[in-house]
C-alpha cells in the first residue's frame, strides 16, 4: 500500500465548546493548512476555512 501526501485538514465538529485552540494545534503539529471546517452536523455545515474570521471569532465577547 502507497501513502497519499496529505495537502490539508478538514476539521469537523467545531460547533461543541471545545473549539478554539484545537484548531491552531493540529496546524501547528502538522504543517499543514485548514481547508474546511465542519460547524454542525448537515453537509451544508462544511464550510471554507478564514483563518481572519476564525481568529476574531475567538476574542470576541
Amino acid at each position: 500500500m502507497k501513502p497519499v501526501p496529505l495537502t490539508g485538514l478538514i476539521v469537523t465538529k467545531l460547533d461543541g465548546t471545545s473549539k478554539g485552540g484545537m484548531v491552531v494545534a493540529i496546524q501547528k503539529e502538522l504543517g499543514l493548512p485548514i481547508k474546511f471546517i465542519g460547524l454542525g452536523e448537515q453537509p451544508d455545515d462544511l464550510q471554507p476555512f478564514d483563518a481572519k474570521q476564525f481568529a476574531q471569532a475567538l476574542f470576541e465577547e
